[in-house]
């Protein structure tokens, strides 16, 4: 296999994938993980691990189906519906019309602790580019901002330790509206 791919492979696993057609949004789960960063395939493996079967990632970024994302999900990004965005301000308007509860993963002053979150029915969790975040033009269109409890005297997680947390934290621990 390494001959074939020029490099060795994770634990053996290796996929040949074919894009598959793009899920149109209003086809999408009642849990979405969307993206505005690069770190699709740990984050995919992640969604598909915990059942949150939906996820939105910019058009002009890495696409879950790329060699990398597809190594890194060990192949777990082919069960999830995958729809790629051009404007994310346009598409954060039609999910808040489709009734879906947008929040931002973020560390700022206004940021709601993980524990204190209300989930509703229909959420969209938002993660930012690891070393820029999300921009405060994007935060102003979401509806909530959430950040994760941790020592002080740590900046961040790592934003697919993030994204799996607040995955785990929303379907199976917060109590829902």
């Amino acid at each position: 296999m390494k001959e074939i791919v020029g490099h060795t492979i994770h634990h053996g696993v290796m996929m040949h994938g074919t894009r598959p057609p793009e899920t149109p949004l209003e086809e999408l789960d009642n849990q979405i993980i969307m993206l505005d960063l690069n770190n699709v395939g740990t984050i995919a493996r992640s969604a598909a691990a915990l059942g949150i079967n939906s996820l939105l990632v910019p058009s002009k970024g890495p696409h879950p189906y790329g060699r990398r994302a597809l190594r890194v999900s060990m192949r777990h990004v082919s069960k999830l519906k995958i729809h790629a965005y051009d404007d994310i301000f346009e598409t954060l308007k039609i999910l808040q019309k489709n009734g879906y509860k947008i929040f931002a993963a973020e560390i700022t002053k206004e940021a709601i602790p993980l524990q204190d979150i209300k989930v509703p029915k229909k959420w969209v969790i938002l993660m930012g580019d690891e070393a820029h975040g999300i921009s405060k033009e994007i935060l102003g269109a979401c509806d909530e901002v959430v950040k994760i409890e941790m020592s002080e005297d740590v900046k961040s997680f790592n934003v697919a330790t993030a994204a799996s947390i607040l995955m785990y934290q929303f379907k199976f621990f917060i109590d829902s509206n």
